[in-house]
């Protein structure tokens, strides 16, 4: 979740290695729309949008922990891009800051259904929607979006 402070570098890296402890991935659809989910925070109510992600498992590379956490929150099972973008996370999510660098992918996922099948109830229960955006209309989507220009972050794991 952000507080509008997120920023993206440049840079980049395989998959292989787990410098992180968080990852994302930003899908986008036939029509070049991208993937967002809407989280509430269950402490403060505050709503984000955000690419679905999570948490680094033990024994996990980077690029499997992406594939799973697309699986979990999404349903999608998609190919990823072995490179990844680094992006500066710095919010507040249940009360406690949150403040890490995350290893950000990207998966064309074409016309694929998305059926979340989160693996704890706790998840299950922030989640309040998800949509395919198009560019430019991440401005209409009433609360803040992370990372704060994921179109932008495209251009360098496409580029």
């Amino acid at each position: 979740m952000t507080d509008g402070g997120a920023g993206a570098s440049t840079t980049t890296g395989a998959g292989g290695a787990v410098p992180f402890t968080h990852v994302r991935v930003l899908c986008l659809d036939q029509d070049g729309c991208l993937l967002l989910m809407r989280w509430r925070d269950p402490v403060d109510g505050h709503d984000t949008w955000e690419p679905p992600g999570g948490q680094v498992e033990a024994g996990e590379s980077l690029l499997q922990a992406a594939a799973r956490e697309l699986r979990e929150e999404a349903g999608i099972d998609a190919v990823l891009r072995d490179r990844y973008v680094v992006v500066h996370r710095d919010d507040r999510w249940k009360g406690v800051p949150r403040v890490r660098d995350e290893a950000v992918f990207f998966a064309a996922v074409g016309d694929a259904e998305v059926r979340p099948d989160m693996p704890t109830d706790e998840e299950a229960s922030t989640l309040v929607e998800w949509r395919f955006v198009p560019p430019g209309k991440l401005d209409r989507l009433g609360a803040p979006v992370y990372p704060d220009d994921p179109f932008a972050l495209l251009t360098q794991l496409l580029g």
